[in-house]
């Protein structure tokens, strides 16, 4: 009998003229994902569950590290990328959004367009590992990639979808089952539909002959390298070195004071605390971060005259000097508070002065003088 009348040879030689020969694989190539694979063709490797966490970490680091450097420590959520990872931010209600920063907001596009596009982002293409449709083996595009990123809302309830890779055969999701995608363990994910205009080939069959690509674009390697430096750069910025908290200080008068008020010294507060991380200092705003100034003097506000409360600022060399003027409270007993405006001390650096003084008719007092802790 010769080889081609055997059935069971005649159905192994039809099904390799079939992979060899131009063209897209014939339709019944394109089996359930769980179906058993020909003979002699691998399965796909699926993602552990280990290295998603682990790229989730590095992804949610680089988001960290970039809120950081654009915000400040501050308590603020980015969508798309990754798990947070905020040790020291100030808890409670966000004082600001990530939309509040070009960067921010910058790094979050960036995070999704190379998932829809490439089916990884840089924590996942770190660890080796893409997100693909199961059908194709290619990356699912920006709408589905936005669907899935919605859908990992399930995933969190009791976090049992982010667990079910440890037992589920397939290691998805619930947002996985639902937008039919895998996570493959592989560094040559097939390239989008919109960048292989070719669509199947010899070279590239996909699934089930192929779910990879036989070979990464040139630009990967350095691609997976600047990858990496963000992800470590992102891990250490997401970690404070060193830090401080709210600032109390007093002034002491330069010289005595002899005028109708006799001004005698003053206290200046700030809620904010500072955090530095690889020597870039930035302020943690939270709730109670309001810096206000108290003026104290010895004798009564004369009934004619125009009070006028002055608090300066200047770097430590002199340079970036600012002053804020308040009329003196009405009735005010020989003390007053005011609060100065947020970004009263911004760009000051680590070491500056302050000085406070009260104006009577245009006639301004001696000062009352702090430096600041740095």
């Amino acid at each position: 009998m010769l080889r081609s009348e055997h059935p069971i040879a005649s159905k192994i030689y039809g099904t390799i003229a079939a992979v060899t020969s131009a063209g897209n694989p014939p339709a019944d190539f394109n089996l359930p994902l769980d179906a058993a694979m020909p003979l002699g063709i691998p399965g796909p490797v699926f993602a552990s569950w280990g290295k998603r966490v682990a790229a989730s970490v590095l992804d949610g680091a680089i988001g960290t590290g970039t809120t950081f450097l654009a915000l400040g420590d501050q308590f603020v959520t980015v969508p798309f990328i990754g798990a947070a990872l905020q040790p020291t931010a100030v808890q409670g209600v966000p004082t600001t959004s990530w939309t509040d920063s070009g960067w921010v907001v910058s790094a979050a596009l960036l995070m999704i367009v190379m998932q829809a596009y490439l089916g990884v982002t840089p924590g996942k293409i770190v660890m080796g590992i893409a997100v693909v449709h199961e059908r194709d083996s290619r990356p699912i595009g920006l709408v589905q990639t936005t669907v899935r990123w919605l859908l990992h809302i399930l995933d969190s309830i009791l976090l049992i979808g982010y667990l079910r890779p440890l037992w589920n055969s397939q290691r998805k999701t619930f947002a996985d089952s639902i937008m039919a995608t895998v996570v493959l363990d592989t560094r040559r994910p097939r390239r989008h539909r919109w960048f292989a205009p070719g669509g199947d080939s010899v070279v590239d069959p996909g699934p089930p002959r192929s779910w990879e690509a036989p070979l990464g674009p040139r630009w990967w390697s350095p691609v997976t390298a600047i990858a990496a430096v963000a992800c470590a750069a992102g891990v250490l910025f997401s970690f404070a070195a060193s830090g401080s908290g709210p600032l109390v200080i007093s002034c002491g008068m330069t010289a005595s004071d002899d005028g109708p008020l006799g001004l005698t010294g003053g206290t200046l507060s700030s809620g904010n605390t500072t955090t530095t991380r690889l020597g870039v200092t930035r302020h943690a705003s939270g709730p109670g971060s309001q810096i206000t100034t108290t003026w104290e003097w010895s004798a009564l506000q004369p009934a004619t005259s125009v009070v006028t409360l002055r608090a300066s600022f200047a770097r430590a060399d002199g340079t970036g000097a600012r002053h804020y003027d308040y009329p003196a409270p009405d009735g005010a007993a020989q003390a007053a508070t005011i609060s100065l405006p947020d970004d009263s001390l911004k760009g000051l650096g680590d070491s500056w002065t302050w000085t406070q003084t009260i104006l009577v008719d245009g006639v301004e007092s001696p000062g009352c003088t702090a430096t600041s802790p740095g």
